[in-house]
């Protein structure tokens, strides 16, 4: 083989990224699977590759992982959340859910552990709580906006609360979410949120005479 053929060593930095990738994946996982305090530091360094002392050889302590767990549940699924939308004030709402869905089909396994986590924030995780809560109370006031402003251009009925509205299509979201995290491989947590945003549509589409 040439010189130039030759793989160029990777670098000290490459290779701390790389293993530190492994890990927040290894977290993921397993925090997927079995919530996070069920879950020790050691097994998240063994399921990555590494030995038990990885974790804390790297972050300290499995508390200080779980803030890149979270960046990387920023990273990966709530860009979606945050786009600019596009259309009348019902497809914008629809838009909302199907950006829901989106998330679930391309990335299942990071979506299941931050629904998994969201339920642990009562007890282990509280220092967590007002993440989730900012990032539930932004995308019910989307909705609720996107709802006003169907009203005002006709796509969805007139009469509507919009504020109660949202809540209650949060509400019912966060219900779907507590389902899929109980029954696991038993629910077809895409299937059912199609369904959701059947009946969104059907609820708020003004009626045409």
């Amino acid at each position: 083989m040439s010189p130039a053929l030759k793989r160029r060593p990777k670098t000290n930095r490459e290779r701390v990224e790389e293993s530190t990738l492994a890990l927040i994946a290894s977290a993921i996982e397993l925090f997927a699977r079995q919530g996070y305090e069920r879950t020790t530091a050691a097994e998240i360094g063994t399921n990555a590759g590494f030995s038990r002392n990885m974790v804390r050889d790297r972050y300290g302590s499995k508390e200080a992982l779980l803030q890149s767990v979270f960046d990387e549940f920023a990273r990966k699924l709530l860009p979606a959340v945050r786009r600019e939308r596009i259309g009348n004030g019902l497809e914008r709402v629809l838009g909302q859910i199907d950006d829901l869905l989106h998330a679930v089909q391309r990335e299942p396994e990071t979506m299941r552990a931050m629904i998994v986590l969201t339920f642990e924030t009562p007890g282990p995780l509280q220092q967590f709580a007002g993440w989730f809560d900012t990032l539930i109370g932004n995308y019910q006031a989307e909705l609720a906006g996107h709802l006003s402003d169907g009203v005002t251009d006709g796509s969805v009925a007139a009469g509507i609360d919009p504020a109660r509205e949202a809540e209650v299509l949060v509400s019912y979201a966060i219900g779907l979410c507590f389902r899929s995290a109980l029954r696991r491989d038993g629910y077809d947590f895409a299937g059912e949120i199609r369904a959701f945003r059947d009946r969104a549509a059907q609820r708020y589409a003004r009626r045409r005479r």
